[in-house]
């Protein structure tokens, strides 16, 4: 990508040599996630040129010195499926240690998000290959799923999962979900899976709530203009509850926040994970905050541990609901630009997907 909304262009980069600790992979699949789409629309700033796309699986073909096992201590050789975190970290900065934020490492890089004029240059996912530095945490992907079931865990289920432990989801009975997009199917089903017992899925777009409920069998709601208050009682009325103990902010929508503060019981929480582009505004009443004794709390990205959850969770339910439906389509990548396209404009695509032709 050299501009938002110019078509991309397909480069060539010379193969990095790999150092100490470092992968070269050759990727499988990469699936188009709504931040790449923010970036390739302008939405959100990025340095130019850039290889877009984070949400990867692909194939060892070269192991640095020491890189011998995965960050789950399995053995890794060359062959191997893998997927990364979507980041790179120092491990030495006070976000990384102190803190235990290595997503908002000093140092941070980002798949899809730096510039790809420098050297190594291959730091995104819609390339046939992809290095993946010390500062990158690297897991093996199950046998048992497909690439299409793995490629979107190291965003979208790792996020969720993470939007979930916020939440603490493993005590709550109640939770209202906002938005249908790949997050809110995945963190409706991680709920259902944890024992929660009213789930509510809410979306502006009928086509989502229909895939939704292909996936997981909760109540839905279709989201509309409505005063925040309307919209509370709306969705407490639709799951018979008298307040939620947690509502998860996945649409990107910042107009739906009153709502959810709203249906909050006392002591709930609102988990906010969905706007992350400038200007997400909203007015709350504070003083509900504060007597109903509410917490307020932002995700964004993951801790490396959300990343192995997500596999293990996409393993171990994957018979059930069938992951590899969430890609609803797939293009080489020299049709990268029309994956873009359909990614922007297909409201019934949870994920588009890109698979390289690799190279002889």
């Amino acid at each position: 990508m050299t501009a938002p909304r110019r078509p991309l262009e397909l480069l060539e980069y010379p193969v990095p040599p790999v150092g100490r600790n470092e992968l070269l992979v050759r990727i499988q699949c990469t699936t188009l996630c709504g931040s790449d789409l923010h970036t390739w629309e302008g939405r959100r700033t990025s340095p130019t040129p850039i290889i877009l796309g984070h949400e990867a699986v692909g194939v060892v073909e070269q192991l640095g010195e020491g890189r011998d096992f995965d960050s789950a201590g399995l053995p890794l050789r060359v062959g191997d499926r893998v997927t990364w975190t979507l980041f790179s970290h120092c491990g030495e900065c006070d976000f990384c240690r102190r803190y235990d934020l290595s997503m908002k490492c000093r140092k941070l890089r980002k798949f899809g998000h730096d510039a790809c004029d420098r050297p190594p240059h291959l730091f995104g996912g819609l390339a046939e290959r992809c290095l993946l530095d010390a500062g990158v945490c690297v897991f093996r992907v199950p046998d048992t799923l497909s690439d299409l079931a793995a490629t979107p865990a190291n965003c979208a289920v790792a996020t969720a999962l993470a939007v979930c432990d916020a939440a603490s989801i493993a005590q709550c009975d109640s939770v209202w979900i906002q938005g249908a997009g790949a997050l809110g199917v995945y963190a409706a089903a991680f709920a259902l899976e944890s024992g929660c017992k009213s789930v509510l899925v809410s979306d502006r777009a009928v086509e989502r709530l229909e895939i939704a409920s292909r996936f997981v069998a909760t109540a839905q709601m279709q989201a509309d203009e409505r005063s925040d208050e309307e919209a509370a009682a709306d969705a407490l009325r639709a799951v018979k509850v008298e307040g939620f103990d947690a509502v998860l902010g996945l649409s990107g929508s910042a107009a739906a926040v009153g709502a959810g503060v709203a249906a909050l019981r006392p002591g709930g929480a609102f988990i906010e994970a969905g706007c992350v582009y400038p200007g997400a505004s909203t007015m709350l009443d504070l003083s509900r905050v504060v007597s109903r004794r509410l917490t307020i709390r932002g995700v964004h990205n993951y801790h490396v541990r959300h990343l192995s959850e997500a596999l293990r969770f996409l393993a171990d339910t994957n018979p059930r609901y069938d992951w590899g439906r969430v890609v609803a389509k797939t293009y080489p990548l020299a049709s990268a630009d029309e994956a873009i396209a359909e990614a922007a404009t297909n409201r019934h695509a949870l994920r588009i997907g890109v698979h390289p032709t690799p190279s002889p």
